[in-house]
């Protein structure tokens, strides 16, 4: 959360002149005794302007100049978020892996940022990056859900270095553990990419149109 943003405050330079004028008036040497000026007569001289709460004070480069910034972030816009049936960081289930069914775990996701013209997915053994466990493409941004074992059927998917294409669940040799990342992208173009097109050529396609990314992690 960003903390609050300082207050300025500005004085108007026909105040401060209509101050001066006023002392200037009670001290004449003339002769005369003036009387000093009622809270009342100062009170209709001056204007006081105070700016918003959350306005600013920007100044650009060289310090010559200035500019007001009254934007406010109201949090309005959700970051791209990706949830899967585990928590962050554990042990991906059974059905999940090579040793069940292998079908792909169901998602949701929020936060599609405007601008989006289709979405990605790409699950990765961070232990064994140049495994090609599962590259889905141009999923149409409308979407929120994947059903398990399902895709958009809109969608495309690589193959993968099982030599199927689609899911391939994670299976690290007997007596390891490896780390995984399932990540969601936005991309601000459909793909030119087919099913069964090479999983690495696929992943880095979405990832040069990426505009924004989610992920779960879990272990297998």
């Amino acid at each position: 959360m960003r903390g609050r943003r300082p207050v300025v405050f500005a004085f108007p330079c026909t105040a401060l002149i209509m101050c001066v004028a006023l002392l200037t008036a009670c001290s004449t040497d003339d002769g005369r005794e003036m009387q000093a000026p009622t809270d009342a007569q100062i009170a209709s001289s001056l204007t006081t302007t105070t700016l918003a709460p959350e306005t600013t004070l920007a100044v650009l480069d060289g310090g010559e100049s200035a500019t007001l910034d009254t934007t406010v972030d109201d949090g309005s816009s959700a970051a791209l978020t990706l949830t899967a049936p585990w928590a962050d960081g554990e042990t991906i289930p059974d059905q999940y892996r090579c040793v069940g069914p292998e079908a792909s775990p169901e998602i949701s996701w929020t936060g599609v940022p405007d601008g989006t013209k289709s979405l990605a997915l790409v699950l990765i053994d961070e232990d064994a990056p140049d495994f090609t466990h599962w590259v889905v493409a141009n999923i149409d941004p409308s979407t929120t859900a994947l059903l398990a074992g399902s895709v958009d059927p809109n969608a495309v998917q690589a193959k993968n270095s099982a030599g199927t294409i689609g899911y391939s669940g994670p299976c690290p040799p007997e007596g390891e553990t490896h780390a995984f990342s399932l990540s969601l992208y936005a991309l601000d173009q459909v793909l030119e990419v087919q099913n069964g097109d090479d999983g690495a050529a696929m992943q880095d396609a979405i990832y040069a149109a990426a505009i924004e990314a989610a992920a779960v992690t879990f272990t297998a």
